[in-house]
């Protein structure tokens, strides 16, 4: 009887323990997971990454040359290739540039205004110029222009914070710089054509 008496209040503790178990259980059920509101904004921020390119816009081929220049249009598993550029022309023909500063300089030579697209640094894909952020760097691009794009502002500022001195820089500035560059090699291959003629002149007279 004495054995007994000393089990009674050991059953009680854990009847009691089970019961309280299982009151807990459903308060906890009830709550909403942190990972399922951590998911749902994964999806908002995937949903707002979808990248849709324009159907008109291509590729760049092994042998495409830049429609200003002339020079070799890198493809998109270059390493130069995120800085080629291409436009829509008003006949609807697309053409390829090897570097931001040529596509601007080919609307200021022949005064015309395309709709200008360039690559996402990260993703490589095209989107239009007027949505882009422009980022200044010390990159070798193929015409050493080293500016590169983002379509996403978190994007390029990750970017300036692990580069120092890389900058963001309006549209407009770079087209402005690609205008004085053209003036300046224009003004110099005519003073090199001016000499010329000099050289040719005085050969005739001696």
């Amino acid at each position: 009887m004495k054995k007994l008496w000393v089990a009674a209040p050991v059953m009680m503790l854990m009847l009691y323990g089970c019961n309280e178990q299982q009151t807990t259980e459903p308060e906890v059920n009830t709550e909403k997971p942190a990972v399922e509101q951590l998911t749902m904004e994964q999806k908002e921020v995937t949903t707002e990454r979808v990248w849709v390119v324009d159907e008109r816009l291509g590729e760049p081929a092994e042998n495409t040359t830049c429609f200003m220049c002339n020079m070799k249009v890198h493809m998109k598993d270059d390493e130069q290739g995120v800085f080629s550029a291409q436009a829509v022309r008003e006949n609807g023909e697309v053409v390829f540039y090897d570097d931001i500063g040529c596509l601007l300089n080919d609307e200021y030579v022949h005064e015309v205004e395309n709709e200008k697209f360039v690559r996402d640094y990260y993703t490589l894909n095209w989107f239009n110029v007027d949505e882009a952020i422009a980022v200044k760097t010390d990159l070798q691009s193929p015409m050493n222009w080293g500016y590169i794009f983002f379509k996403y502002e978190e994007d390029a500022q990750a970017y300036m914070d692990a580069h120092a001195g890389s900058e963001i820089v309006a549209i407009d500035a770079i087209r402005q710089d690609a205008i004085e560059r053209h003036q300046k090699k224009q003004a110099h291959q005519g003073d090199d054509h001016t000499h010329g003629q000099m050289i040719t002149e005085d050969s005739h007279e001696e």
